[in-house]
């Protein structure tokens, strides 16, 4: 609905302002994290801080499939080429879980990194290893073509999520109409119905996210801050659904930022990756 937080155009008009008044500028691009229209999310709080001009081009529902598609990478660059933002803020890699599969219509991918629960079965033992590392890689993939068409212009700064909860709550995926859920019909459609070995099998998948970006900015330390979020969030009071924390929620996570922003971005170099 136009003139509301989460209009495009709004969103233009808020920027134009801030940079009017000399804020300094950041870019952003990503997922529901950064655009969640019921209430507040990461980039709004950090707006609501009065101290940056953020361009923003997040979309809920948003993959890094996508967004690091040609087309969206050209763009990316011309944007931070003509706004010159002091860093570039991304969100991406949950809603690459969660596309259709023709399998299973009415579920998720994540239903292809599962396997049937047999009794006695580890959590690890849940997880078909082909299917999630394939994915994974195309994940990492994905945030090297962002971060290497990116840097010469910004540092990237990023995050792995935190511990998701298969809570069975209907996610509003774009904001307003609700779907799902798609967790806990994926593990349930598996067998997998004890509650712990839920949490233990996701907690795996978000562990191994959060560690191939860590490896990433291990390797490239001079253009990528990764925020561990991991723990971060309390499951019975900070989660709205299965994909998104409550208001206070992404409250606390945007605190995150601000930290990495005033504490981690000023140590960083510069330069061009190879």
């Amino acid at each position: 609905m136009a003139g509301e937080p989460w209009d495009p155009v709004e969103r233009d008009k808020r920027y134009k302002n801030a940079k009017d008044d000399g804020l300094t500028r950041l870019l952003s691009e990503g997922d529901s994290w950064f655009d969640y229209p019921p209430h507040p999310n990461i980039i709004d709080w950090l707006e609501a801080e009065g101290r940056w001009a953020i361009k923003r081009l997040e979309k809920s529902g948003d993959t890094v499939e996508n967004i690091s598609s040609e087309a969206n990478l050209a763009l990316l660059e011309q944007l931070a080429d003509r706004e010159g933002p002091v860093a570039f803020l991304f969100s991406g890699g949950g809603n690459d879980l969660f596309t259709q599969i023709p399998e299973r219509p009415n579920l998720k991918w994540i239903w292809r990194a599962l396997n049937d629960h047999v009794a006695g079965m580890t959590a690890a033992e849940h997880i078909d290893r082909f299917s999630w590392e394939m994915k994974l890689n195309d994940i990492r993939g994905g945030y090297l073509r962002v971060l290497g068409r990116m840097s010469p212009f910004a540092p990237m700064i990023t995050h792995g999520y935190d511990f998701l909860i298969a809570s069975g709550k209907k996610v509003l995926y774009d904001g307003f109409r609700a779907a799902g859920p798609f967790i806990r019909l994926s593990m349930l459609d598996r067998g997998i119905t004890d509650e712990q070995l839920q949490r233990r099998i996701l907690a795996i998948l978000i562990n191994e996210f959060n560690d191939m970006l860590v490896a990433l900015e291990a390797s490239h330390p001079t253009h990528l801050i990764h925020i561990d979020l991991r723990g971060e969030l309390v499951p019975e009071r900070d989660w709205m659904n299965e994909l998104h924390p409550t208001e206070e929620g992404f409250r606390q996570i945007a605190q995150r930022f601000i930290e990495a922003i005033d504490d981690r971005l000023p140590l960083l170099g510069g330069g061009v990756i190879a």
